[in-house]
């Protein structure tokens, strides 16, 4: 028994760690979710990195995003992104880290 509870931890974990970042939805993210894409970047700078959150903006709508990492939770920093544009967000310069994970919504503004 206790072997099966085990396993059955471990595969929900595993499938946990598969499963895609939900974005937040709600009435205008939701009609914004297939509008855009968020993905992540790090630079070298000095002797650390500069971790950069990039925002396209597929749409023909203004868009308000909230951006964040893994590394800088919070606060989330709001950038507001013009129709089929792209926008760098740096989220932290000098970071010790080369790696993070980019989170974020958007909504229509």
């Amino acid at each position: 028994m206790k072997k099966i509870a085990v396993a059955l931890s471990i595969a929900v974990v595993t499938l946990l760690a598969s499963v895609p970042v939900a974005q937040r939805i709600d009435s205008a993210s939701a009609e914004a979710g297939g509008r855009y894409k968020i993905t992540g970047e790090v630079r070298r700078e000095g002797a650390g990195y500069r971790h950069v959150v990039i925002v396209k903006n597929k749409s023909r709508d203004w868009l308000q995003c909230n951006v964040w990492t893994d590394v800088d939770p919070q606060p989330p920093v709001t950038d507001t992104i013009a129709p089929k544009k792209t926008r760098e967000i740096t989220t932290r310069t000098q970071a010790e880290i080369d790696t993070f994970i980019p989170f974020g919504f958007c909504q229509i503004k």
